[in-house]
This record gives structure tokens, sequence and C-alpha cells, in this order.
């Protein structure tokens, strides 16, 4: 029984990751994805991808959510080489550390950008940062237990939502190119976002 358990599993998460992998590859192709081409390419049913999903958003959502998981593993080899003074400046090193401008390139182009006469990319966008923001929350709060999982929440809340006003302002000036003029730029919203939440209004 045991061994039917781990097979059933181990399907199942091969069968998630071929729908994600598959998701990726139409994104990176300029396809906007549908559950109809994410089932021919990760070859299994439609009723297979709704299993693991509620929507095609939530796919695009989880593929662009992973695209921000280097922003986890920077703030936990952040914290494992000794971390830094305070909860604050660890997540700011983490965001400095982090390549968000490429990623950010990436979900504007996974999204097919952002008008305002289509919500469903801003809709993606904010939910695939507000999960990160709950992973880095969770991580936080183990990394400082002594911290109230409030105020470790509407920290990285802050910045998280800084990050999406930054995106905004970035893309609007750079249209999201990723030259070292754009990058400098990012550089320099980004530590005045970092600034503006440390010290408040």
């Amino acid at each position: 029984m045991t061994i039917s358990v781990d097979r059933r599993a181990a399907l199942k998460a091969r069968h998630r990751r071929a729908i994600l992998d598959a998701a990726n590859a139409l994104i990176n192709e300029g396809v906007r994805v549908s559950v109809d081409q994410l089932a021919e390419r990760a070859d299994v049913s439609r009723r297979t991808i709704f299993n693991h999903f509620v929507s095609v958003d939530d796919v695009v959502t989880t593929v662009c959510t992973e695209m921000l998981g280097p922003v986890i593993s920077t703030f936990r080899d952040s914290f494992a080489a000794g971390g830094r003074p305070s909860m604050f400046d660890d997540i700011a090193e983490a965001l400095r550390d982090t390549d968000v401008p490429g990623i950010i390139g990436f979900l504007r182009h996974a999204l097919g950008g952002f008008t305002a006469d289509d919500p469903r990319p801003n809709q993606i966008f904010l939910a695939t940062f507000s999960r990160t923001a709950d992973e880095m929350a969770r991580e936080l709060s183990a990394r400082y237990p002594e911290v109230d999982p409030l105020d470790a929440a509407v920290l990285v809340s802050s910045l998280m939502n800084g990050i999406v006003v930054v995106a905004k302002h970035w893309i609007a000036a750079t249209d999201a190119a990723t030259d070292d003029r754009s990058r400098a730029l990012w550089s320099e919203l980004l530590e005045r976002m970092i600034h503006n939440v440390r010290t408040g209004y």
C-alpha cells in the first residue's frame, strides 16, 4: 500500500511540474497560455490541470512566483552566513542582491505587458508578489521567533508592496529594459523605497 501511495504522490508531483514547465515554455515563446495549450504541451488532460490549479491564471502566477524564488534564496543564504543586524536589513539586502529587474522583465513578458484596459496582468503581478511576501514572512518568523508574526508580515508586506510601486515606475521609465542605465535607475528607485519604508513619513 505504501508503494502505491508513493507512486501516486510521485506521479502527481511530475504532472504538476510538467504543467509549470509547459507554462514557462509557452511564456518564453510569447504565447498567451491557455488550458488546451498547457494540456498538449504538458501531455496531461485538461482535468489534470484543474486537479492541481484553480485556473490558468493560477498556473501563470505560480510560474511567476517561482521566478521570484531567488529573493527567498538570497534571504536564506544571507541569514545562514550570519544575517544582518535586523529583520529589515535581512530583507533589504535580499532585494538588493536579487536580479529583480530581470525577474520583472520576465513577468512583464509573461503577462503581455501591463495595460489599463486589461486588469488580468496587474492581478497576476500583484498576486505573484503577495505570494512571495507570504513566504518571506514565514521565513522571517522562523528566523526571528521572538518577533510577533504580525510585525514580520507587516514589514515584509511594506517592502514587497514597495517593490511593486518601484516596478511600475521603473517599467514606465524604461519599458523593462535591463541595460546598465535601466539597472542603475532600478537601484536608485529601490534605495529610495528602502529608505522611505525604513524611516517612515
